[in-house]
């Protein structure tokens, strides 16, 4: 075990599990210097002299054994890493055929055609003190929306089967109805009469997927990620 990982995750001010449901956009995160996933990535990073643009990981061997490292700091489960690893090349198991997985994949699609070239001009300017411009926001939580969603049925799917803790799919969840609300709010602001056409769809499917984790998943509203949906001590 990386002993400054160690030293890190025994840093009081550390909030227990926050980097779990979590959007991944640290450079807009209100609570880094409390989270154990961005410490010891922070962290990783200096001990291997990576740089600004730089990977953080130089091979699939040194991601895996830092996700396993930091689930061994907090606790967490890897049966869904050790799944895929064992069925490489082959399917891992892990997979959906809930509709509701399709039409976030359609949105994730539409939305890159629209936006990807703009939104790559505005990221290389580097993060803004003021936050996230609104068509940066789309793309962000574009793909995570789909992800975040698979990962939350297939989770369902094993609490059914009696093989998960209800725990891992409200908490992804509530991350996708949170990247949803933003996602539609950042629509909005970007739409014209102009666009109105090509907006609207992506607006009404973003409602359709709210509509459809309400649905399948009624306790994820009630998921409070601790940090981030409520304060930490």
């Amino acid at each position: 075990m990386n002993a400054r990982f160690l030293a890190i995750a025994r840093d009081p001010s550390i909030i227990p599990g926050v980097h779990h449901y979590c959007d991944e956009w640290c450079h807009y995160c209100p609570v880094t210097r409390r989270c154990l996933g961005f410490r010891c990535t922070d962290e990783f990073r200096r001990q291997r002299g990576r740089r600004g643009g730089d990977a953080t990981f130089a091979s699939i061997e040194e991601a895996i054994a830092f996700t396993r490292e930091l689930a061994a700091l907090d606790g967490s489960p890897t049966e869904d890493l050790d799944a895929i690893l064992a069925n490489l090349p082959r399917r891992s198991g892990r997979e959906t055929a809930d509709p509701l997985a399709a039409l976030a994949w359609d949105y994730a699609v539409t939305a890159a055609f629209l936006f990807t070239a703009e939104t790559m001009a505005i990221i290389g300017e580097g993060p803004r003190a003021s936050g996230p411009v609104p068509v940066e926001t789309v793309l962000w939580y574009h793909l995570r929306i789909y992800m975040k969603l698979v990962r939350a049925l297939i989770s369902l799917a094993r609490v059914h089967e009696g093989a998960h803790r209800v725990e891992d799919a409200n908490g992804c969840a509530k991350l996708t109805l949170v990247s949803i609300a933003r996602s539609r709010t950042a629509l909005a602001a970007l739409r014209t009469a102009v666009n109105a056409r090509a907006i609207d769809p992506l607006i009404a499917t973003l409602t359709a997927l709210e509509q459809g984790i309400d649905e399948r998943l009624p306790g994820a509203r009630r998921f409070l990620r601790v940090g981030l949906d409520c304060p930490a001590a």
